[in-house]
């Protein structure tokens, strides 16, 4: 078997929205880099991945200083960075010229920034996300003009993603799949010749298959986000899935995620995304003895 890297989200700093950061008072711009020091010390793992979002939700927490304090650590602990880039507020699909501009001069400047004092493995992109959900919402427009809309969307992010690789370092960045879909991001990814972050828990709640998905997208996909999906009862009696959850609790059972994620000796990134410290910990030990199982074998 292959070397897989194995990687870590920021945890209690890894959010949709960022916002809730805004009115945490215990937090500094230096609390993201003492939240990858205690991951990458006391979890062992080879990668942590930097939330981008806040370098638009919420600056005053991922500035200058921080950058180079995440520079400082990487030098003297060899840890690998992956950046997750911002899906609040920018948007590549946005059909608001504003808006659009703005989104992809962002990540070219975010990228830019980074790639001056850090080793960034991979940067991760949402082609669209709250646009489309938008669309998806208005049932009382009918398929056909959702479906349009939803391809304009799609062209819109094309053309901004063709303008960011004007800049941007093709080979580190992935197109993910989103909880919308996967075939659109992911052809999208083939035809520019990008590679692939898949997300394994996206595609459970979207309802597909990942024995299928990551069959068929293999050889373009360098990194999985990996997350354990749950089954929950809403209080009106519903049962709905609810994602990000330790791997060990997942409907898909964690042994045989991996079987299929690190097949055909895959030896790239194994990012864990969870949204707390005791479900990156079970995690991160779920996966480590795999590995050790695997190597023993």
């Amino acid at each position: 078997m292959a070397e897989v890297k194995l990687g870590v989200n920021t945890v209690e700093l890894f959010s949709g929205d960022h916002l809730v950061l805004n009115v945490l008072a215990d937090l500094d711009d230096l609390s993201l880099v003492e939240q990858v020091q205690r991951l990458h010390g006391e979890l062992g793992v080879d990668l942590v991945e930097l939330p981008a979002n806040m370098l638009v939700i919420c600056p005053q927490l991922f500035t200058e200083r921080t950058i180079k304090a995440l520079a400082d650590y990487q030098a003297r602990s060899g840890v690998g960075y992956t950046v997750h880039l911002p899906f609040r507020g920018l948007d590549l699909s946005s059909l608001a010229q504003p808006i659009w501009e703005a989104s992809v001069e962002s990540y070219r400047e975010i990228i830019h920034r980074l790639e001056e004092e850090l080793k960034v493995e991979h940067y991760v992109l949402h082609l669209t996300e709250a646009l489309l959900k938008q669309v998806e919402a208005k049932a009382h427009w009918g398929t056909e003009l959702q479906g349009k809309l939803v391809e304009a969307l799609y062209a819109r992010a094309k053309k901004g993603l063709e303008l960011l690789l004007e800049t941007a370092p093709r080979e580190k960045l992935l197109v993910e799949n989103i909880k919308s879909g996967y075939q659109k991001p992911f052809a999208l990814a083939r035809e520019l010749e990008l590679g692939i972050c898949c997300d394994v828990g996206h595609l459970l709640l979207e309802g597909a298959d990942p024995r299928r998905v990551v069959e068929d997208y293999r050889e373009l996909i360098r990194e999985f986000h990996f997350h354990g999906v749950v089954e929950r009862t809403q209080k009106d009696g519903r049962a709905a899935l609810q994602d990000h959850q330790a791997v060990g609790r997942s409907v898909f059972p964690v042994d045989e995620a991996l079987d299929l994620l690190l097949a055909d000796d895959f030896s790239g990134v194994l990012m864990i995304e969870v949204g707390t410290w005791t479900a990156a910990a079970e995690s991160v030990q779920a996966v480590k003895e795999y590995l050790a199982r695997k190597h023993s074998e």
